[in-house]
């Protein structure tokens, strides 16, 4: 009997990793048993993909993003020397099919594997093979079932469950409402609270809603719509969210807590935050804040966005209500120059997140600005063309270069080196040491217990040696990890396993905001 192996690729494999890959089982979930038994899942931050088990005629499954393609690719050339079918899926595949199937594939699959990939597995082993496949956009109803009685969760922090799919929002820098479509899919009640109680039998204590965002249809997210039949969609799926939210309460055991990416518009909806708080157990968020600047803002197409001191206000917000933020602030955008970094870098400090990320703007394949800056890029000689924008894409397929820069752009004001100075110091400011324990004696973080306080601290002590770039997928990871973010990462591991909630923060919901930073000039 073929054997299936299903292979998450990394640069670097260091024995655990923070955030389950949930597309891992998900895809060994919808494999068909009856033909080939029980799937061989390989998730490379953890361990290395060993050619050597594979046989002739056996069948390997990689996923890839633009950030691990490179490590896919080699992935494929190991995998095919030892004789084996290759069939490759993910974001980057399906953006990329022709480039995917030239680095060796025998299959690619585009959008969503779900459905499709027992007719893969079918046609692979009949002989059958297509060398294009469309999955589509899985509606919520069929998303298949993870298979989580393969996963030894002892190598990980979080769990990985998904609640909704696709995002209302047409961000510039973004490309999930492109692959993942705007009409949120929704994944069935019974479903998500199965697998949250699933997770928790098997020791877990903490997951991650990989969800596109989890606040699709907030009060104000509703009322901004223009469309009256997408209006009324929105309102149909808060109101299915917060039928979840009341069945996962009851059904799911209250030492399971949870983190998950959503919009500051939230602290429009209070009904909606507090329950994220007191009924799914959320106790972070990341937020694209973007930029503090109504130009930046405008660039990003997220306008909607609270703006300065506003946002400042809606951080402390969601913070009083017991979530603590991690402030994503993209660095590099066109209307950005030194003094917008600098004083986008005083906002995230006055405002007190918990956290805070300052990633360089790259351009991501799938996302309207790649669309339209490569067209610039593809014009570039020619005298005729006028250029949609000034911020200029440096090369095409970056992705594939072994010596990638942490700039990939030229900016129109800004240098390489100024944006590295700049975000460098963003970085080293947010988490030195005096200003860490400062947040943990104002706001929402002073509320925690003292040993809630110590694991944040070594938490922010850590955070910025783990994710350099922002917060990512572990599989994109190009180095292998110091000493002291392993060490954290491994304790983090173990101390999880207990019902303590190590970063409750208790809520406050008529506290008022605790500082005012200066406005953004």
């Amino acid at each position: 009997m073929a054997k299936v192996f299903i292979v998450n690729p990394a640069n670097a494999s260091i024995g655990f990793s923070v955030i389950i890959p949930r597309w891992l089982y998900v895809i060994a979930g919808a494999t068909p048993t009856e033909l080939v038994g029980d799937p061989v899942v390989i998730d490379e931050p953890v361990t290395p993909f060993k050619p050597e088990a594979v046989s002739p005629g056996d069948i390997v499954g990689v996923g890839i993003n633009t950030g691990n393609c490179r490590p896919g690719y080699r992935v494929i050339r190991a995998a095919k020397k030892r004789g084996a079918i290759v069939i490759v899926g993910g974001i980057h595949a399906t953006l990329f099919p022709e480039e995917v199937l030239q680095m060796g594939a025998d299959a690619v699959v585009k959008g969503g594997g779900d459905l499709i990939w027992g007719k893969i597995v079918q046609d692979a082993l009949q002989g059958k093979l297509q060398r294009m496949y469309d999955g589509g956009r899985v509606p919520g109803e069929l998303m298949a079932r993870a298979r989580w009685d393969l996963l030894d969760a002892s190598k990980y922090l979080m769990g990985s469950i998904q609640t909704v799919a696709g995002c209302p929002e047409n961000c510039s820098f973004c490309s999930v409402w492109v692959t993942d479509g705007r009409t949120p899919r929704m994944h069935l009640n019974d479903q998500i609270i199965d697998e949250a109680n699933e997770l928790h039998a098997l020791g877990l204590r903490y997951v991650f809603f990989a969800d596109d965002n989890f606040t699709p249809a907030t009060l104000a997210r509703i009322a901004r719509e223009k469309h009256p039949q997408t209006q009324a969609l929105l309102a149909n799926v808060r109101e299915t969210r917060m039928q979840l939210f009341e069945e996962y309460d009851r059904r799911v055991p209250k030492s399971l807590y949870a983190f998950t990416q959503m919009t500051a518009e939230s602290v429009s909806d209070k009904e909606y935050l507090n329950a994220m708080y007191e009924k799914m157990r959320v106790r972070g968020a990341l937020i694209g804040v973007e930029s503090f600047t109504a130009e930046g803002l405008k660039e990003t197409n997220k306008t909607w966005n609270p703006v300065g001191q506003h946002m400042v206000e809606a951080i402390q917000t969601i913070q009083s209500h017991g979530i603590m933020v991690l402030t994503s602030v993209i660095n590099g955008l066109e209307s950005d120059t030194i003094s917008t970094l600098r004083t986008m870098r005083e906002f995230a400090l006055a405002s007190g997140t918990a956290f805070a990320q300052f990633p360089i703007f790259s351009i991501y394949p799938g996302t309207k600005d790649y669309h339209e800056m490569r067209r610039d890029w593809e014009n570039r000689d020619n005298a005729d063309y006028v250029p949609k924008h000034k911020v200029q894409m440096l090369r095409d397929k970056f992705w594939l270069d072994v010596d990638t820069s942490d700039v990939d752009i030229k900016h129109p004001t800004l240098s390489a080196a100024d944006l590295k100075r700049e975000v460098g110091e963003s970085w080293t400011a947010f988490y030195r040491l005096k200003n860490i324990i400062k947040r943990t004696r104002q706001g929402a973080i002073s509320t925690m217990s003292l040993e809630g306080k110590v694991a944040y601290t070594i938490a922010c002590l850590t955070f910025s040696a783990l994710f350099p770039k922002g917060v990512s997928a572990d599989n994109v990871r190009e180095k292998k990890l110091g000493f002291f973010p392993r060490l954290f990462i491994r304790s983090a591991i173990a101390l999880s396993r207990g019902t303590r909630d190590w970063f409750g923060i208790r809520p406050q919901p008529e506290a008022q905001p605790i500082v005012e930073a200066r406005r953004a000039a």
